[in-house]
């Protein structure tokens, strides 16, 4: 198997940021709005937005669940010499 590591685009990093903060303050306005101002189609947005991040969440329990575990078995190995 031939795997390069690439090193990662600091702007394109930086525009997924502010992308991510821009969308998390948009929902956190229209969220606090009445659902009658709402017009259908940022509703959808809403929706696919709230599932993203359920998803994402979701995602990061299980990459430090991972992690713990990974964390725990070098532990007991050290205390195991």
């Amino acid at each position: 198997m031939d795997i390069e590591i690439k090193r990662q685009n600091r702007i394109k990093k930086l525009f997924q940021k502010l992308h991510s903060k821009s969308e998390d303050i948009l929902f956190s306005i229209i969220s606090k709005l009445p659902e009658k101002l709402v017009p259908p189609p940022l509703m959808e947005w809403l929706g696919r937005y709230i599932d993203r991040r359920i998803q994402q969440t979701k995602q990061q329990i299980v990459k430090s669940r991972w992690r713990q575990g990974s964390l725990e078995k070098a532990l007991s190995d050290i205390s195991l010499k």
